[in-house]
């Protein structure tokens, strides 16, 4: 009330009083308000409240044309048509025309090599590779009668099928460190994996036929030479 206070005819001035009366203003209050001194005229003032009022006003048709224009551009995308209602090339995906544009597994360029690679890792292929032995293993010990089981355990010299056992266990471990030396994870078709483990399971069945030969040295030295010669052999082959 203080923008226009001077300015008020003696009615209003009249009325204003009463209502402040009427209200018990805090004589702090009541003073302010009798002497504080408009720093705008009645016309500032209006023009002040035109102007917002313009303002708010237009910023509300601002908004409703914006949610409106939104509203009918996503309206056209669906019904795949424009505002001259010519049909648009873009098209929402439906769950038919997705499934028709979806490539089927084997139609991926690498689908075979993933899937091989899958079911013959570093692990697997090291247990196919040693396969023979450990069912070699395995039938020794169906041979085998409890007494003998139980001999074999208090004897101080291994039998058969403990032999089995120690050259399985070499074999998993030669192996392995084998197809570490020939990169396996990162050999990149079907034809360089397979060339791979075939090269190595050639060089160990090659150097050894029993747990005594893996552990006569000069044979195991005569496998490294072997395992680094078709090494070479594996890299030149598929430029490596």
């Amino acid at each position: 009330m203080g923008l226009f206070w001077n300015k008020k005819s003696s009615n209003d001035e009249r009325k204003l009083e009463s209502q402040v009366e009427e209200q018990t203003l805090p004589d702090d209050l009541q003073d302010y308000l009798t002497t504080k001194e408009s720093q705008l005229s009645n016309r500032e003032f209006k023009e002040l409240l035109r102007r917002q009022s313009a303002n708010a006003e237009a910023s509300k048709e601002a908004e409703k044309a914006s949610t409106e224009d939104h509203g009918q551009n996503y309206l056209d995308l669906v019904q795949g048509t424009n505002k001259e209602g010519e049909e648009n090339e873009i098209k929402l995906p439906n769950a038919i025309s997705t499934i028709k544009e979806m490539k089927r597994p084997k139609e991926y360029k690498n689908f075979d090599f993933d899937k091989y690679r899958r079911e013959n890792d570093e692990k697997e292929s090291v247990l196919i590779n040693c396969s023979e032995i450990q069912n070699a293993f395995y039938k020794c010990l169906n041979k085998q009668t409890i007494w003998d089981r139980i001999s074999a355990v208090t004897s101080l010299n291994s039998d058969d099928c403990t032999k089995l056992a120690d050259f399985f266990m070499a074999c998993t471990d030669i192996q392995k460190k084998a197809f570490l030396m020939f990169d396996y994870s990162t050999l990149q078709s079907i034809d360089e994996l397979k060339s791979a483990s075939k090269q190595i399971d050639y060089s160990f069945s090659k150097s050894f036929q029993s747990i005594e030969d893996v552990q006569n040295k000069e044979k195991f030295m005569e496998y490294t030479k072997e395992l680094r010669r078709q090494r070479e052999l594996f890299f030149e082959k598929y430029g490596k």
